[in-house]
């Protein structure tokens, strides 16, 4: 290369590392903040105890928290069938909006078990707490 040319990509890594140290930064700070006060490292983790005693449906913010992303090709008698399933399932559970994804996990699980059924296995989620 000529003198003086530099790669055309050395600002990129300059970035890079500007960015890397600006979030290690951020980082320590918010480490910091975590342990200024005695009683924050107790009152988070009895939070989380908290939250984790939770059923399913109250532990996530959204449908799709702690789920794969999996694609299920349905054939349209199959899909009829899911659709019974879901309006089956939001008169069981007349209160609330039964979710659709809901409904086809509980399905899946309760499909091995001769002695469980979708409405026990959307309950054990938390459905019908209300």
């Amino acid at each position: 290369m000529k003198s003086g040319a530099g790669s055309p990509f050395e600002d990129d890594f300059d970035d890079d590392e500007s960015a890397e140290e600006t979030e290690t930064a951020d980082e320590s700070q918010d480490a910091g903040r975590a342990h200024a006060g005695p009683d924050s490292g107790s009152s988070a983790t009895d939070t989380a105890d908290t939250t984790s005693n939770l059923p399913y449906k109250y532990r996530r913010d959204g449908v799709q928290d702690d789920r794969d992303h999996g694609n299920i090709f349905l054939r349209d008698v199959a899909q009829t069938h899911v659709d019974e399933l879901v309006d089956r399932m939001d008169e069981t559970f007349q209160n609330e909006s039964v979710y659709k994804i809901d409904v086809l996990e509980a399905a899946i699980l309760a499909a091995g078990e001769p002695d469980k059924t979708v409405e026990d296995e959307l309950r054990k989620m938390g459905y019908g707490m209300k």
